[in-house]
């Protein structure tokens, strides 16, 4: 209870991710009053295959909600609203009678459509779609038709997973021609179950991620879907991002807890950094390593950058240019796997205990290489080893790696999105705690890098989103007063060696890609 009688306002955050399962409850300052986490329990059936049960998923996001309100000290009535954040291109489809799914949840780095994908990128019939769209743009020079002309799919469209699955699911297509199925990603079906079945929607951020989404008419992608025989009937209702869906039903908190707020991580990370004006750009390394600059209007895609919408609250909508690799934290992980650390907060010292990595490179792609190769049979690979290599060595190959992913995916992003990038990098995700990272980030780029003292900032956004439905905070300038830097690291003058030391890492990744066969 406030000072003056006033009920004080709390707000719950969810956000969830690829590796975890974050919850923290925020007063009006914007301070953490309570927090929970829990890893992500994905299955791997096979090479490519990345899934989530849903019923196991369900229990890990009520756990976690009830017991950080109980961490918080509060009473589940006591929340005034819940923002939920979502990795974007992980979905699922199920039966709106039963509730029941018709498979796992199939996460958005799952590459098992990689021939799938392959097959319609080479197809006839998309190459006279690409043609027709050429001569369309040829004539009124608009950025739907340059995206079209060029336009390629990738596994990490949703629209193009989903295409796969409803062919190879036995009995889906038969159900979706009957009426009887639901699409959703994360957010969706999070809302759905919340609601008990009452409310079926989505926001910009995430819907305009999954491929199924135009964003240069601002309605449903009908041509990919046509093309793809994917139904508008199995889609679910878009609202802003910051807006009214629905209330948890009573019994499963205890309360009849409002949800104010649905939002894509990335762009969760994006508003959760205040990062509001054109040219604004955020670095995200936790999972996966994503880079976000704000742009006014959709950008045309290429070389593994998509546009985005970030997020619609009334007449106020942004969008953003993005592009990512996927594999960051995984490969950091792998280090300890592989004995050359205890612990993730050793790599720092252990990479500065060797002047440099001795000439070896490591290329970074368990799960291929995105932007700007969009590449899905690169191999994760060590080169240069020699007898004098070290341990060390190879610790500090594996960091800089990730540091000049970063500088690839910034000029791409640079390149592409034709808008002046700011100065100032604001970074967040767990990788982003590295001090040696950032630091030859910053002095690749020869940009600021400003680090938050919340490194979770897809949470922070999400509470935003709600707070500002529910009136706890009433304008954008306001949240700019409760992000707080936590060390901002200036670049040091470049180093002699940086250029050659990338130019060589350059030339290893060109030997790792296309090492796998497409079917392997």
């Amino acid at each position: 209870m406030a000072a003056n009688g006033v009920t004080e306002p709390y707000i719950l955050a969810v956000d969830v991710g690829t590796t975890s399962l974050k919850c923290q409850v925020y007063n009006q300052k914007a301070e953490i009053v309570g927090k929970c986490s829990e890893k992500v329990q994905k299955i791997f059936p096979q090479r490519g295959y990345v899934e989530i049960e849903p019923d196991i998923l369900w229990e890990q996001f009520t756990a976690i909600v009830k017991s950080c309100i109980e961490d918080s000290k509060l009473s589940p009535d006591q929340i005034t609203a819940m923002g939920i954040s979502t990795n974007r291109a992980t979905f699922i489809t199920w039966n709106k009678e039963t509730g029941k799914p018709y498979h796992n949840f199939i996460s958005w780095n799952d590459t098992r459509a990689a021939n799938y994908c392959e097959g319609i990128n080479g197809s006839v019939s998309l190459k006279f779609l690409r043609v027709g769209a050429k001569m369309i743009h040829t004539v009124n020079r608009g950025r739907r038709w340059e995206a079209a002309s060029s336009f390629a799919f990738s596994t990490q469209h949703v629209i193009l997973r989903l295409a796969w699955i409803l062919e190879n699911v036995p009995g889906l297509r038969e159900d979706v021609n009957d009426g009887k199925v639901l699409f959703g990603c994360l957010d969706t079906w999070l809302v759905w179950k919340l609601t008990k079945g009452t409310i079926h929607a989505t926001d910009l951020s995430n819907i305009s991620a999954t491929g199924l989404y135009d964003l240069f008419i601002g309605n449903w992608n009908n041509i990919h879907m046509s093309y793809l025989r994917i139904p508008n009937h199995i889609l679910p209702e878009i609202r802003d991002t910051s807006d009214d869906y629905g209330c948890c039903e009573k019994d499963i908190f205890g309360a009849a807890i409002p949800i104010r707020g649905l939002i894509a991580d990335q762009t969760a990370a994006i508003f959760g950094q205040c990062c509001f004006d054109e040219g604004d750009i955020k670095v995200s390394m936790g999972t996966g390593t994503f880079l976000s600059v704000n742009t006014h209007k959709p950008c045309v895609p290429g070389q593994g950058c998509w546009p985005l919408v970030a997020w619609r609250i009334g007449d106020d909508q942004m969008c953003t240019l993005e592009c990512n690799d996927s594999d960051t934290c995984g490969v950091i992980d792998w280090g300890i796997n592989m004995g050359f650390y205890k612990d993730v907060i050793e790599t720092e010292s252990i990479a500065e205990s060797v002047e440099d990595s001795g000439g070896v490179c490591f290329v970074p792609s368990f799960s291929g290489l995105q932007a700007p190769y969009e590449n899905n049979t690169a191999c994760c690979s060590f080169m240069g080893l020699t007898p004098a290599t070290t341990p060390a060595h190879m610790v500090r190959a594996i960091m800089e790696s990730v540091a000049f992913r970063v500088r690839q995916l910034h000029d791409v992003l640079e390149e592409r999105s034709k808008v002046k990038l700011k100065s100032v990098l604001k970074f967040d995700g767990g990788v982003s705690n590295n001090n040696f990272i950032l630091n030859l980030i910053s002095r690749l780029l020869q940009k600021d890098i400003d680090r938050p003292s919340n490194l979770d900032m897809s949470l922070l956004g999400a509470a935003f989103m709600a707070g500002l439905s529910a009136g706890v905070w009433k304008t954008k300038e306001e949240l700019k007063a409760l992000r707080k830097t936590q060390k901002l690291i200036t670049p040091e003058n470049q180093h002699e060696e940086d250029q050659e030391m990338l130019e060589d890492w350059g030339r290893a990744v060109q030997r790792s890609l296309s090492w796998y066969a497409i079917g392997d």
